[in-house]
């Protein structure tokens, strides 16, 4: 036995483990957090920002959702050490995974005793060993659920050795050890649960003598939210919430909500005991809305109740599969959408600290079970379920090589989901950029153009489809091999898009960008002047639909208004374009002197006077406007133009002379 109680045996067992995941590239979301991050780029000296915002701050300038400075900050030392490169991200993603192991070692011989080693190693081997971690381990963002874990299993330990040998240094440490775990991730928030749960489990103490051993975890848990609640100050989890994100938001009604929640739950309590088929995503339709007369449901009903019970009844008896069943309860509780929804209805990630629960009770149990049977059927159990993880582990990580690979798993096993397919379509679209032969790009747009369709089938209203297909359309026009086949591939991604944007109502500003650039390629490619007539209304009219028109929008639409000689409506979309972006004027005043040169004079002064309403001491543009006015017919009121700027300045050479020869002509 004394070879587990060496260090490089965990540390050096991991890296065998995972060895596979070391050369891998960044997955699926991994860049939001390294090289999409603005505040972790800036490296080593971005930290002192990275604690003053959000998680995904650096991401999308949102004070929303998670604060998890710690994840951040070594990310932040990676690109200033290693300039964010994969290898030393997966390297890190093992070493910390193995130290995770190593510490909950350290912990378990504590909470179980010394006599019960064998039992610690079987449940630390099986922990380590389990595939459901590959996800945490392969996939770099996961880092926050490394990190919670390490320094939670680091302050359990810290705290059993306190109760051994009431050293002070120690306490004070586990401490400091369970705040870097809530600033890891927020889930181990209620791990503080469980330092009341060890001293009961390791000391025989009144209830009142564990509460005054443990309160102090009070502080670190306070300070948590005290902090998180000054830093996020948008909405924490968005409401409503996205059905593409937790298919649970698809409910009616509070039955079916927890019946549906409980069929998923039955699926985590599969995937931690026979982990065989394992996705990177189960979004919707992977788990139907169900009813209580639904078998999954009823077997994720059960085991919550037994869950539960072992949890009382391991109390009540002192005994550990109690801490079991708290453990995963308590690390499971807030990604659990059965206390409110949050996005994503399961995650394997999210198994990462609760299977150790599992993981203990099922030991237990059979130790229990067998307890005066042959020592060979236990040895026999652990083999199968250690080799058979030990398998689903390598092959599993070997999933997680780069986005093809992990995407293309996905919908193998979860073939009813909208993002696995989505997210594969997306992927092929890429390679398809990616690609220097054109032979190999069409082949790459159809396949992409194929998954887009079938994630449509599942959920017509996800945005994103439509944004994507209307851009492998466009760039698959752009290397057809004759024009009509350009133009049929163009107008096939305007059909999605109009429905996206006519019948859905769906508004993104890239889904109009897409179509403004297919409208732009059709105009180009059109011989017949009645055809661009009608594409360039289309544009014109697919702007007005816009909620969030950029400057370049209201450009766009004046831009084909003017080809399209639709006067009125210019003007109007003119006034817009000034009311939003004053710093447009310019093009205004434009506009109008092309009015101008049109002899269209009251357009001429209709610009100009919205022109001078919005900048009164612009006194070039008023001295026009008394000309514009003059012309019309209207010198009174030209008259009295070039009094108020003379009054204004006198030395206006040119108006002075315009005020004095209308004087003359009244």
């Amino acid at each position: 036995m004394r070879i587990f109680e060496k260090w490089w045996f965990w540390i050096g067992f991991n890296f065998l483990l995972y060895a596979n995941t070391i050369n891998h590239a960044y997955t699926i979301d991994d860049m939001i957090v390294v090289k999409s991050n603005k505040l972790t780029q800036e490296g080593i000296g971005g930290i002192s920002e990275i604690f003053k915002h959000s998680y995904l701050f650096g991401y999308n300038e949102r004070e929303d959702e998670s604060y998890r400075p710690i994840t951040l900050s070594t990310f932040a030392i990676e690109k200033s050490l290693f300039d964010s490169k994969p290898s030393a991200s997966h390297f890190i993603q093992v070493l910390l995974y193995a130290l995770c192991v190593l510490v909950l070692f350290k912990f378990l011989r504590n909470l179980f005793g010394a006599e019960r080693e064998k039992l610690v190693i079987a449940i630390t081997l099986l922990f380590m060993l389990h595939p459901i971690h590959t996800e945490v381990v392969a996939n770099v963002k996961s880092r926050d659920e490394l990190l919670s874990a390490l320094f939670l299993f680091s302050s359990l330990y810290f705290y059993s050795r306190w109760i051994l040998i009431r050293q002070k240094s120690l306490l004070i440490g586990a401490l400091l050890l369970f705040f870097a775990a809530t600033l890891s991730k927020e889930t181990a928030v209620l791990g503080v649960l469980l330092f009341p749960a060890t001293y009961y489990y390791m000391k025989t103490a009144s209830i009142l003598d564990i509460v005054k051993k443990s309160f102090l975890f009070a502080i670190p848990f306070l300070l948590y939210f005290g902090i998180r609640a000054m830093v996020l100050t948008d909405v924490l989890i968005q409401d409503p919430i996205d059905p593409v994100a937790n298919s649970l938001a698809l409910a009616q009604t509070s039955s079916e909500l927890l019946s549906t929640n409980l069929s998923i739950f039955a699926k985590y309590l599969q995937l931690s005991f026979f982990p065989i088929h394992m996705s990177w995503d189960y979004s919707i339709a992977t788990f139907p809305i169900v009813s209580f007369s639904n078998w999954q449901s009823l077997v994720g009903l059960i085991g919550l109740l037994v869950l539960i019970g072992l949890l009382g009844f391991g109390i009540i008896k002192r005994k550990l599969f109690g801490f079991g069943a708290l453990l995963f309860i308590s690390t499971f509780a807030l990604t659990s959408n059965f206390f409110f929804l949050i996005n994503c209805n399961l995650g394997e990630r999210f198994l990462f600290m609760p299977v150790l629960g599992i993981i203990i009770i099922a030991v237990l149990g059979v130790d229990y079970l067998i307890a005066d049977k042959s020592k060979a059927i236990k040895l026999g159990i652990f083999a199968v379920f250690m080799l058979f993880f030990t398998g689903r582990t390598i092959s599993r990580s070997a999933d997680w090589k780069n986005n093809l690979a992990i995407y293309e798993s996905g919908i193998l096993v979860s073939p009813n989901s909208i993002k696995a397919h989505f997210n594969l379509a997306t992927e092929y679209l890429e390679q398809g950029n990616k690609s220097t032969s054109t032979l190999d790009k069409e082949n790459w747009f159809k396949q992409s153009i194929a998954e887009f369709v079938v994630a449509k089938s599942i959920y017509a209203n996800y945005v994103n489809i439509y944004e994507n297909m209307g851009f492998v359309y466009a760039e698959y026009g752009k290397i057809a091999s004759t024009k009509e086949q350009s133009v049929q591939l163009y107008k096939q991604g305007l059909l999605e898009l109009n429905f996206a944007i006519d019948s859905l109502k769906l508004d993104k500003p890239s889904l109009f960008q897409n179509k403004y650039f297919i409208l732009e390629q059709l105009i180009a490619l059109q011989d017949s002047p009645n055809v661009k007539n009608a594409l360039m209304i289309d544009m014109v009219r697919t702007v007005s639909l816009s909620k969030k028109k950029s400057a370049e929008d209201y450009q766009r639409q004046i831009y084909y208004l003017r080809i399209l000689k639709e006067d009125d409506q210019l003007i109007a979309v003119s006034k817009e374009l000034l009311a939003n972006f004053p710093d447009k004027k310019d093009y205004l005043l434009e506009l109008s002197q092309e009015f101008f040169n049109q002899q269209k004079f009251d357009k001429s002064l209709e610009l100009i006077t919205i022109f001078v309403d919005q900048f009164p001491t612009d006194l070039s543009a008023k001295s026009n406007k008394g000309m514009l006015l003059e012309i019309v017919g209207k010198k009174k009121e030209a008259l009295i133009i070039y009094e108020e700027i003379l009054a204004i300045d006198p030395n206006q050479e040119h108006t002075r002379n315009l005020h004095y020869k209308l004087k003359q002509t009244l």
